[in-house]
């Protein structure tokens, strides 16, 4: 393979790379760097499943819209353990 094809190769494998982890498209304004807005969670967008237990957990979800960004993990983690601990009890009965 010869330098260009290897630089050609390199280009295009860059530009999947690129093309794969950029979900988002930043937009610049002037000098401010803008992000677009998360989807906003809202009780009335969860699935009910008919299972009260598992949508109380789902229900804190809603909770990540007033949260700061370092705050997501423990939600997160709440929602994990309670539908965890929902299928335990129910794989048990």
């Amino acid at each position: 393979m010869g330098n260009s094809e290897f630089e050609e190769k390199i280009e295009q494998e860059s530009a999947l790379f690129e093309a794969e982890i950029l979900d988002v498209e930043i937009l610049e304004s002037d000098d401010e760097v803008l992000a677009p807005q998360a989807p906003v969670v809202s009780m009335e967008s969860l699935p009910i499943t008919g299972e009260a237990r598992v949508d109380d957990a789902l229900g804190r979800l809603a909770d990540l819209q007033g949260l700061p960004v370092h705050e997501h993990a423990d939600v997160f983690e709440d929602v994990q353990r309670r539908l965890h601990d929902t299928l335990a009890d129910l794989a048990g009965q």
